[in-house]
């Protein structure tokens, strides 16, 4: 059992034809990495770590030796490109531009690791209360009580008819995209698979997390659970969600009773991306 990533490839990456990277001390703006029609790249409220995962195709817990400026520190990044640049090349411009502009040298190691394999919780292999398979329409998110739903991604340029697409770690699949909202304590899924799921559990627990359930359809969950009050938190002065019921259950219990998985703790080789180098980069 193995957790992979994208390793450093050999030779010159493709670069952007422009990029500006400055300083977002405001911390406002999506804190995710979006291509807009026109050949325009941007990461208005993003960290460095989140542009490094999405460069090299990586959970955050196969990213080691990165400085906490990388986790808490927050950029305004924009870039051009051609329209028709396929996201798997945008990818490779975002590692030619972090060893460009803030001096990034990483190389690629594999492990021994502590991790857990998500799988089902029942024989028969029955879903739980809270999780079924998603529709044809995508269904409603469910945010808990005080927490609004995120804005709709950014209009494309007047004039275009093109897409905007969010650069995530790997390639998105050829299926629709229904989006998900995650906070302390509370997760809301829909069309989401059992791989994708496994990446914020990895987030949430600190330690890879491999799909072994063998469910390979799209589905909609809910989860309500105890948060670890030691875990990741959001960017600095994000608005958050009211703290979960007295009462709620761990997350392992709650995944077991309300989605019908649960988690086993494994052993097994993980491979990891070792920051060499890496510094803050001068302002335009």
């Amino acid at each position: 059992m193995t957790l992979t990533a994208q390793t450093p490839a050999p030779g010159p990456n493709p670069t952007f034809d422009v990029v500006s990277v400055k300083p977002n001390r405001s911390n406002q703006g999506l804190a995710v990495v979006v291509f807009q029609p026109g050949g325009r790249v941007v990461g208005a409220n993003v960290s460095v770590r989140q542009v490094i995962l999405t460069a090299y195709g990586l959970e955050d817990v196969q990213l080691v030796n990165a400085p906490d400026w990388t986790r808490t520190e927050r950029f305004a990044i924009e870039a051009r490109t051609r329209d028709d640049t396929a996201t798997g090349s945008i990818r490779l411009m975002l590692r030619a531009m972090l060893a460009e502009r803030f001096g990034l040298t990483v190389h690629a190691e594999q492990r021994e690791s502590a991790m857990y394999a998500l799988v089902t919780a029942r024989g028969d292999s029955r879903l739980g209360p809270r999780m079924r398979l998603s529709g044809p329409e995508c269904a409603s998110i469910q945010p808990p009580p005080g927490v609004p739903m995120p804005p709709p991604p950014p209009p494309s340029p007047a004039g275009s008819s093109g897409e905007v697409r969010l650069i995530l770690p790997t390639d998105e699949p050829l299926r629709r995209r229904c989006g998900a909202m995650i906070a302390p304590g509370w997760i809301s899924a829909r069309a989401i698979t059992m791989k994708q799921f496994a990446a914020p559990l990895a987030q949430l627990l600190r330690r890879p997390v491999v799909d072994e359930t063998g469910l390979t359809a799209d589905y909609d969950l809910d989860l309500t659970y105890a948060p670890d009050q030691s875990g990741p938190v959001g960017p600095p002065g994000a608005p958050g969600p009211p703290p979960p019921a007295a009462d709620a259950p761990s997350l392992f219990t709650a995944l077991q009773e309300d989605l019908g998985l649960k988690l086993d703790s494994r052993r097994g080789p993980v491979e990891v991306l070792v920051v060499d180098r890496i510094e803050r980069p001068s302002e335009n």
